[in-house]
């Protein structure tokens, strides 16, 4: 009994640190009143003491970024100086898609 379950408490123990070795991603879009925002644009995701991660968005507007760390972090978008939006990551890929809004000169990024 002992033969097996050693190498199968290993096998669980490895499969959970390939796992958090691995990250965690958010992905999805901006747009600004219906259309992408421009190609190129620097995103950067900031998750604690994981430090920062950064992309930039493609033709369609999309972005996808790496963290070594899921839990509470800040994604902005350098673009109009958009404020920055708490966003929470999780351990599997996550999808946030954003509208750029301006309200009476402040530029925001929310949640579609």
């Amino acid at each position: 009994m002992r033969k097996f379950l050693v190498p199968a408490v290993l096998s669980v123990c490895l499969a959970g640190a390939a796992s958090a070795a691995a990250g965690a991603e958010i992905h999805g879009t901006f747009t600004e009143n219906g259309k992408p925002v421009p190609k190129g644009l620097p995103v950067k995701l900031a998750c604690g003491d994981a430090g920062a991660a950064s992309a930039t968005t493609d033709e369609y507007g999309a972005y996808s970024v790496k963290t070594a760390t899921p839990g509470d972090c800040t994604l902005s978008l350098d673009y109009k100086n958009a404020a920055p939006l708490k966003v929470v990551v999780y351990e599997k890929p996550s999808r946030y898609d954003f509208e750029v809004k301006t309200d009476s000169g402040k530029v925001t990024l929310a949640r579609k």
